[in-house]
């Protein structure tokens, strides 16, 4: 069960699917979307605007690597140009080899 993380990112409900499948590019093997509604300043093209409205919750449980492969990827793809924010916490599951090649 060592060095599996929760990916949770939030973000733009128009966007959503797009980055699970990117997360899935990167090396996850799946993902949960949960969609809300959300309010939060975002820093976009060096101005900040506050986004209210629909957003998705999307969570993946990866290996340690492949979630900082990720992290990257949304950082330099997602980050800069939509209303989007993502964070890792340690995950124990009970099933890890489902996880892992």
């Amino acid at each position: 069960m060592e060095g599996l993380r929760l990916l949770t990112v939030i973000a733009e409900i128009d966007v959503a699917e797009r980055i699970a499948h990117d997360l899935q590019a990167c090396g996850a093997r799946g993902f949960a979307i949960t969609e809300g509604r959300g309010e939060w300043v975002r820093a976009i093209a060096e101005r900040d605007e506050t986004y209210d409205g629909p957003v998705a919750r999307i969570e993946s449980v990866m290996p340690a690597e492949i979630a900082a492969r990720a992290m990257a990827h949304l950082a330099e793809r997602w980050f800069p140009h939509y209303a989007v924010f993502a964070w890792l916490t340690e995950a124990e599951v009970l099933r890890p080899g489902r996880y892992r090649d």
